[in-house]
C-alpha cells in the first residue's frame, strides 16, 4: 500500500490547513487460500490483509484510490456512507455508477471526504462481501468541529483527552464467516429452496475460532419469546432449524444441503485480536463497523460502560450502554473510560435473531499482561444480559448532536411492500420483482438515467432539492411466517428515521399518518444510513431524506443473500440535475 499526502496552501488559517490534503491508496486485491478461523478456503486479500487496510483521512481530504483487481471474476468497491457529494461516479457500484472492474484492470476513484466519521468499504459487485473484501475507514473530524464529549464529562482534562481518543479511535471490524465461499453459499439456497442464514464463525478484525456448545445449552440461551415460537431445538452450530414458522411452505430440498452449512460443527482454532490501551490516556474510542453478511449482532466490553457518541458517522447525544446491537453495514463508535486494574479484558460479540453464536476480542491495558484475572461479562454468549442492571443502548433515541431536523412535510412519497415471493429464499422490496443480480452486466446507469436497463417498479425518480418520503412496509400474508430484521441501506446522503409501528400503514402520506396516529413518529428523528426493520409479519417504519446529490443510488437490504436475491431498487436523485460525467472518469 501507498499512502502518500500533501498539503496545498489556503488561506483559510492553520486548522484548515489540515484538513487541505491529497490522500493516495492503492488497494491490490487478490483471491489465495487463508484461515482467519483456523480452516482454510479462498477468499479476498486486499494488500495481503484480511480485513482490508484502514484507511485513514481528516475531514476535507481529497482522496485518490487505485483498486487493482487481481480477482478470477468482476469487482467493484463500494464506500459505505460516504455521501460522495458532486462525485456520484465514485459511488462504486458496478451497472449504476461504474463499469465492473474486469481481472486484471485497475480502476480510480476519486472523491472529498466531506464528511466526518466511522464509515467502512467493501465490494458491490455479487455477495463479494461474504469472501472478505471489506475494510474500515476513519474520516478525523476537523480540529473546529464541535464535539459532545461535555456532555459525557465537564472535567476539561476529559473532554480533552476524549479528543484525543476520537482523533486516535480504533476500528473495530466485525463480520461472520463461512467456510464456503459467497457462490457456494448461495448455490446452497437455490439448490435447497432454503432461506439460509447460518455462519461458522464471529471474526473481529479478521480473526476467530470455532465453537461447537451442545445444542440443549445453545437453546437454552434463547430468550423465552423466541422460544415460544421457534419449537424445535438449535442445531449444535446454533442456528434455526428449517421450520416452516421461518421458511413458509414453498418446495425445500433438505438432501442437497451442502454437509456442515447448518448442522455438523467442526472446532477449530484461530487467531484473537488484541487492542491495546494505556490507562495514561484516561479514555480510549474503539468504532465499531459490522461486515457481517448475514448476522444481528451484540457487542460488549466486560467491565466497561461505553458512552456511544457517534452513530454511522456523525455526532449524537451520548448514550450510556453496556451493550449495542448492531446489523449489517452499522457504525457505533464508544467511548470508554481507561479506569480498571491494568489486565486484559473480553469484547464479546453475540449473534442475535438468527443463530446464537459468539467472538472475542481482548480489550488489553498496557501494563497488565501479567494480570490473568477473568474479566465479568455484561452479555453471555447468546447475547443475553448477564443481570437486570446491564443497560441495552435504545437505538431510537439517539439524538443528533448538534440538533438536526428534517422539513416539516415530505414532497413525494412511496410505499414499499418488502419480503419474500416466489420462494423461501428470494426477497423483494417493492413487493412484485428482483433488483437483477447481474448489474455488473449493464451500462452505468449515470451514463443515462433514461435508459430501459431497469424494471420501472425497480426505481425511484426524485428532483433536486425536494424532500422524499419512503416506508418500508413488511406484509406478509400469513403472519405466522417470520421474517429477520431487515437493514435498509441508503447510499449516498443520509435520511431521518422518523417514525414505526407495527400494523399495516393505511395512509396515504406521512402528513395524513402523522395526524391519524401521531404516537408513531418520534420528536427527535434518527439521522443514519441504515434502517432495520422489525422482525414481525406486519409493521413498518419510515425515513424522510432530502435530495441534494444528483445521480443514481442504491436502496437495498444489507444482508448479503437478500441483496444478492433482489432486495433492492435505485434512486435515481435529481432527474431534472443530473450530473456529466467527467469524460476521462467512465
Amino acid at each position: 500500500m501507498t499512502h502518500t499526502k500533501s498539503l496545498f496552501l489556503t488561506l483559510m488559517g492553520a486548522a484548515a490547513l489540515s484538513q487541505a490534503a491529497k490522500v493516495h491508496y492503492d488497494l491490490d486485491l487478490t483471491w489465495k487460500r487463508g484461515a482467519p478461523n483456523g480452516v482454510e478456503r479462498e477468499m479476498i486479500f486486499v494488500n495481503d490483509r484480511f480485513p482490508g487496510p484502514p484507511l485513514i483521512l481528516d475531514e476535507g481530504d481529497e482522496v485518490t484510490i487505485d483498486v487493482t483487481n487481481n480477482l478470477p471474476f468482476n469487482t467493484s468497491v463500494h464506500f459505505h456512507g460516504i455521501e460522495q457529494t458532486n462525485t456520484p461516479w465514485a459511488d462504486g457500484v458496478s451497472g449504476l455508477s461504474q463499469w465492473a472492474i474486469k481481472p486484471g484492470d485497475k480502476y480510480r476513484y476519486h472523491w472529498k471526504a466531506t464528511t466526518y466519521g466511522t464509515y467502512w468499504y467493501h465490494a458491490h459487485d455479487k455477495d463479494r462481501i461474504m469472501d472478505g473484501l471489506y475494510g474500515g475507514i476513519r474520516i478525523r473530524p476537523s480540529a473546529d468541529r464541535e464535539s459532545p464529549f461535555s456532555m459525557i464529562s465537564d472535567d476539561p482534562a476529559d473532554i480533552q483527552a476524549m479528543t484525543k481518543a476520537a482523533h486516535d479511535a480504533q476500528l473495530v471490524v466485525m463480520s461472520d464467516w463461512d467456510h464456503l465461499s459467497s457462490n457456494e453459499y448461495m448455490d446452497a439456497l437455490k439448490e435447497t429452496g432454503y432461506d439460509i442464514f447460518c455462519s461458522d464463525s464471529i471474526l473481529i478484525d479478521g480473526a476467530g475460532s470455532v465453537y461447537c456448545k451442545d445444542p440443549e445449552y445453545l437453546t437454552n440461551l434463547q430468550p423465552p419469546q423466541v422460544r415460544a415460537v421457534i419449537t424445535e431445538p438449535l442445531t449444535d452450530k446454533g442456528c434455526d432449524p428449517f421450520m416452516p414458522v421461518l421458511q413458509g411452505n414453498w418446495e425445500h430440498h433438505p438432501e442437497l444441503l451442502p454437509e456442515g452449512l447448518n448442522s455438523g460443527c467442526k472446532p477449530s482454532e484461530g487467531p484473537t485480536s488484541s487492542f491495546e490501551v494505556s490507562p495514561k490516556n484516561r479514555w480510549a474510542s474503539l468504532n465499531f463497523i459490522s461486515a457481517a453478511s448475514l448476522k444481528s449482532l451484540i457487542f460488549s466490553i466486560d467491565e466497561h460502560p461505553m458512552y456511544i457518541y457517534e452513530v454511522d458517522g456523525r455526532y449524537i447525544e451520548p448514550q450510556l450502554a453496556h451493550q449495542v446491537s448492531i446489523y449489517s453495514g452499522e457504525r457505533y463508535s464508544a467511548m470508554i473510560k481507561l479506569d480498571k486494574e491494568p489486565g486484559s479484558y473480553t469484547i464479546r460479540v453475540a449473534g442475535h435473531d438468527n443463530q446464537v453464536i459468539s467472538g472475542y476480542a481482548n480489550l488489553a491495558y498496557k501494563g497488565g499482561e501479567h494480570n490473568k484475572r477473568e474479566s465479568t461479562a455484561y452479555i453471555d454468549y447468546g447475547g443475553t444480559n448477564t443481570t437486570a442492571s446491564v443497560i441495552n443502548l435504545n437505538t431510537t433515541n439517539l439524538p443528533p448532536y448538534p440538533a438536526i431536523l428534517p422539513a416539516e412535510d415530505g414532497d413525494d412519497f412511496h410505499l414499499l411492500t418488502l419480503g419474500r415471493i416466489n420462494s423461501s429464499w428470494e426477497w423483494t422490496l417493492d413487493g412484485t420483482t428482483f433488483l437483477p443480480a447481474n448489474l455488473n452486466q449493464m451500462e452505468p446507469v449515470i451514463l443515462n438515467p433514461k435508459a430501459p436497463s431497469l424494471d420501472s417498479a425497480l426505481k425511484i425518480e426524485t428532483r433536486n432539492g425536494t424532500w422524499v418520503d419512503i416506508v418500508f412496509q413488511l406484509a406478509i400474508p400469513d403472519p405466522t411466517k417470520l421474517q429477520p430484521p431487515h437493514p435498509m441501506h441508503k447510499h449516498s446522503n443520509k435520511a431521518f428515521l422518523i417514525g414505526s409501528a407495527m400494523g399495516k400503514f393505511q395512509w396515504g402520506s406521512i402528513a395524513e399518518a402523522k395526524a391519524s396516529s401521531p404516537d408513531s413518529f418520534f420528536k427527535t428523528p434518527v439521522y443514519r444510513d441504515t434502517f432495520v426493520t422489525a422482525p414481525n409479519g406486519v409493521a413498518w417504519i419510515a425515513i424522510r431524506y432530502q435530495v441534494v446529490n444528483p445521480g443514481p443510488f442504491l436502496l437495498h437490504c444489507h444482508m448479503e443473500t437478500h441483496f444478492s436475491s433482489g432486495m433492492g431498487m435505485v434512486l435515481l436523485d435529481g432527474v431534472d440535475a443530473w450530473p456529466e460525467v467527467p469524460p476521462h472518469y467512465l
